[in-house]
């Protein structure tokens, strides 16, 4: 057996150097295919089906707080109260634990290194065990030390210990600087653990970023937490469990703005998100450009087989049974799919690293090494192996049915296809045009919505902005000190060439803006029935500098805020948005109208103080988070006057931005030499940001469907053209009677056209259902859009007729008496 498999081998290797042509672009079709599939299948196998690399993975979920409010969100983070009180009283898991995540700058003693920004994730002290991740030197937190007052202690990560630390064994025990203050290095965390994202560099404790005060709020949401549950234990049970908590909490607490249910959510389902629908709905699309594809090979084998025919039956005349024909045609098609399965772990290879930079960061984690796996390589040779005998098998086993004694009276010139062969070949087109409309339908889908978040205004000036993050360290204790270092920084920003300086706490399109709870002052307080907007904190200089407009009332001044003294405050001053306006003040003017935050209430009916009122003093247009998402309610603050440890300057430039980049820097830290300062980029490099993700898949769609069409085309052409060289005696004959060339041309067209209709007509049917799996990646418009609709099928038809030109062509230029001769 062995023997006969070597010589079929050996037989069809000397087959495709007779016929190099033949078989370079069956593997190039097969490896664009298999290589997109290997690709996109790399992907899902590290975000879906690949185990989480923590021990009891499918044990660990996500913990939230599911909160009911007018404006108010579900599935918000825990507050440290509540976070403290679910770990201490559930019995449903076998540990809880909660991070937060923030930049920090790092610096070094011996200024061996620059100031850096890095990722820091203060973490519970049972963080490690939860996961089940070990440092690799050194050891783990310990309870102690996550606590107020705590000793200042670091895990770092396995690539920071690398490249910024030397790499040295005995780095446990020294010391690094974050935001100035000096922390104790008591780890180094294994390679290639970045958890909860692939910037967290370094892990501190948790109660070390909190104050006393802080860690038993119950109004603050900002904690993300996660729990292993115990043996046995469901979800559902867990809920009930935490459920009995919760309304414990809530008798205790009545009026505090704080969950009323918890949502859990397996862990792989948190860290994967919204990247599960569009992998699932590439995927689809490469099975749909592989199938094209497998359809072009089978097309082309069809062909060849029909060339081959003479050769065939000779074989069958001196002894060759038909499984011998069957098997050794089999081994021509499996070989050319290993062939294009081998060039596509190439284009894979290629292609994957692209596709990786593309997936969230809290999902990156996983991606590490997608493409080494041994899974993705079963995959490739499996379906490689599936591609080369769906292909050969039809060709294969039709070469095992001819007729020997007829095939050897024809020459290899006269063979000819039958009515059936004819009809299999055109169903084949139709197949691959109807595939191609889907894939062209959906990028045309793609291409509009695209053009729809492109033509969204954020709001805000686009042109001629500047933008740079920095964070301040420990050193900036109070927020008396923040805001000395504000007014002078927007001072010194002011430089030649920049027409405005404005300082904001969210750096414009990230979506990052804090949540706050509120009530007004003109209605009735009824505790726990709160409102909510976005907030965050600006500079008076902010409005100019972004180009949002002041549509009523006046700007923020230096002079507005609650001043120095929390125990008599005077009145605050706050600018909201229309969308603000709109929501909460609907028919009503709201520039004099007062509110207060519910966390204020809560924490000083505890400290005996008066509780802070804002007063709203102008309304501004709406700025968008996102750009995919309508502007919700958002409230401005002086941030001179509530502090904060980060910022994001904004420079309106008379010339080009880019300009003024290495002077601001330079003013910065003659400020303070201390400072990392990152992100600088314009508002329009922010707005590619933000539209990046959808800009990427749509260049996959549109590869894909190009790459259909492609396909699809040269199918018709391959098909049409063996159609005239069949029907070369036919063509002879009709022109010999006295039919033109435009005639025939025609004729030639119209039997190209035929099933090229039939599959836009099917692929407008399959479009108008497939379409609907879009609907998450779409903006502005509906799975159903019509120009879209009205469009595609027009310019398929036209490629059609594009392929079929050469065919037509060639058949009018048959000379008839040669070809009657030939007969």
């Amino acid at each position: 057996m062995l023997h006969r498999v070597g010589c079929d081998l050996r037989f069809a290797l000397r087959q495709f150097a007779r016929r190099p042509g033949f078989a370079l672009t069956a593997v190039f079709v097969l490896a664009l295919g298999l290589g997109a599939n290997t690709a996109i299948f790399s992907v899902v196998n590290a975000l879906l089906l690949r185990p989480l690399p923590y021990p009891h993975a499918e044990r660990i979920v996500a913990l939230n707080e599911v909160m009911h409010g007018k404006g108010g969100a579900e599935g918000t983070s825990l507050s440290p109260g509540n976070y403290l009180d679910w770990r201490a009283q559930s019995t449903s898991f076998d540990e809880i634990a909660a991070s937060i995540n923030g930049p920090a700058n790092l610096s070094s003693d011996k200024q061996d290194f620059e100031p850096q920004r890095v990722g820091v994730c203060y973490c519970s002290a049972n963080s490690s065990s939860l996961l089940g991740i070990s440092p690799i030197i050194g050891r783990a937190m310990r309870p102690d030390e996550d606590r107020f007052g705590g000793a200042p202690v670091a895990l770092i990560g396995y690539n920071l210990w690398r490249q910024r630390l030397g790499g040295a064994r005995d780095v446990v025990g020294k010391t690094i600087r974050l935001d100035g203050d000096a922390v104790q290095v008591i780890g180094v965390m294994p390679p290639g653990f970045h958890y909860p994202n692939d910037t967290t560099e370094v892990w501190m404790p948790l109660m070390s970023a909190l104050t006393p005060n802080t860690q038993v709020r119950r109004d603050l949401h900002f904690l993300r937490t996660i729990g292993r549950l115990r043996a046995g234990i469901t979800i559902q049970q867990a809920k009930a469990d935490l459920s009995v908590i919760i309304a414990r909490i809530r008798e205790r607490n009545q009026g505090v703005a704080m969950g009323d249910a918890a949502a859990l959510t397996p862990l792989r389902e948190a860290i994967v998100g919204d990247v599960h629908d569009a992998l699932l709905i590439l995927l689809g699309a490469v099975g749909c450009v592989l199938l094209i594809a497998c359809v072009n090979v089978a097309n082309l084998l069809l062909t060849r087989s029909g060339s081959r025919a003479r050769e065939l039956c000779i074989r069958s005349a001196i002894g060759a049974g038909r499984g011998d024909i069957l098997r050794q045609l089999l081994t021509e098609s499996v070989l050319l799919a290993l062939a294009g399965g081998g060039a596509g772990l190439g284009l894979a290879a290629f292609l994957t690293p692209i596709l990786v930079s593309h997936v969230p960061s809290q999902a990156a984690v996983l991606t590490q090494h997608a493409l080494n796996e041994p899974l993705v390589f079963l995959f490739s040779l499996a379906i490689a192996l599936a591609v080369g005998v769906a292909v050969g098998f039809y060709p294969a086993w039709h070469s095992g049915r001819t007729d020997v004694a007829a095939g050897l009276r024809e020459s290899t010139n006269s063979a000819t296809s039958s009515r059936w062969q004819v009809r299999f070949r055109s169903g084949l087109v139709i197949t691959e045009v109807a595939l191609s409309l889907v894939l062209l339908n959906a990028a045309g889908l793609l291409l509009h919505s695209f053009t729809r978040l492109l033509q969204v205004s954020p709001g805000m000036r686009t042109d001629h902005v500047l933008t740079l993050s920095l964070s301040l360290p420990n050193s900036y204790k109070t927020a008396a000190d923040h805001a000395a270092f504000y007014r002078q920084l927007a001072e010194g920003l002011k430089l030649p060439g920049v027409a405005s300086v404005g300082l904001s706490s969210c750096p414009p399109l990230s979506g990052t803006c804090n949540v706050l709870f509120f009530y007004r002052e003109d209605r009735p307080f009824v505790a726990g029935q709160f409102l909510a907007a976005n907030e965050s904190a600006i500079d008076p200089g902010y409005l100019a500098a972004a180009g949002v407009p002041l549509l009523q009332g006046r700007n923020l001044t230096l002079h507005d805020g609650l001043g120095p003294d929390a125990k008599n405050p005077k009145l605050g001053s706050i600018l909201v948005n229309e969308a603000m306006a709109r929501e909460f003040f609907p028919g009503e003017d709201p520039v004099g109208k007062r509110i207060f935050y519910d966390y204020q209430v809560q924490r000083n009916k505890l400290q005996g103080l008066p509780i802070p009122k804002y007063e709203i003093v102008g309304v501004v247009g709406d700025v968008r988070a996102t750009l995919d998402r309508n502007p919700q309610p958002q409230m401005y603050r002086p941030l001179l006057d509530v502090g904060g440890g980060g910022a994001t300057v904004l420079f309106h430039t008379l010339v080009a931005p880019q300009s003024l980049t290495e002077a601001a820097l330079n003013e910065i830290h003659r400020l303070d030499p201390s400072l990392a300062i990152y992100d600088v980029r314009t508002i329009e490099d922010a707005m590619g940001l933000a539209a990046a993700d959808r800009r990427f898949i749509l260049l996959l769609f549109t590869a894909f469907a190009a790459l259909a069409v492609l396909l699809a085309a040269v199918g018709l052409y391959g098909v049409l053209s063996n159609a005239v060289v069949e029907r070369r005696t036919e063509i002879g004959i009709r022109m010999a009677l006295g039919a033109t060339g435009r005639e025939v041309g025609s004729f030639i067209v119209r039997e190209g056209m035929k099933p090229a209709a039939a599959g836009v007509v099917l692929g407008v049917i399959a479009a108008l259902v497939a379409c609907r799996v879009l609907k998450s990646l779409l903006f502005g418009i509906g799975p159903l859009d019509p120009l879209t609709f009205v469009l595609v099928p027009p310019l398929l038809l036209a490629v059609s007729l594009l392929a079929c030109y050469v065919p037509a062509l060639r058949a009018i230029r048959i000379d008839p008496m040669q070809a009657l001769r030939s007969e």
